[in-house]
C-alpha cells in the first residue's frame, strides 16, 4: 500500500466486517497485521529511546 494511502487499525477493521468474499477480507487481513506490526515496532522504539536518555538511577527494574 502506497503511503498516501495508508490506513490505521480501526479503518481495515471497519473494512474488513464489510469484506463481500474471502479474497477481499485475506488482503484487509494482511494489511492489518502489517499496520499492526508496524505499530507496534514504533512503541518498542520509542520505549527503547525513552530508556536510552534516562540516567542509570532513574531506570527502574
Amino acid at each position: 500500500m502506497a503511503e498516501a494511502h495508508r490506513k490505521n487499525w480501526r479503518d481495515l477493521c471497519s473494512a474488513a466486517l464489510e469484506a463481500k468474499d474471502a479474497d477481499e477480507l485475506l488482503k484487509i487481513v494482511q494489511e492489518l497485521n502489517r499496520v499492526l506490526k508496524r505499530e507496534e515496532q514504533v512503541r518498542r522504539d520509542f520505549r527503547e529511546a525513552v530508556r536510552a536518555n534516562k540516567a542509570p538511577e532513574e531506570i527502574r527494574c
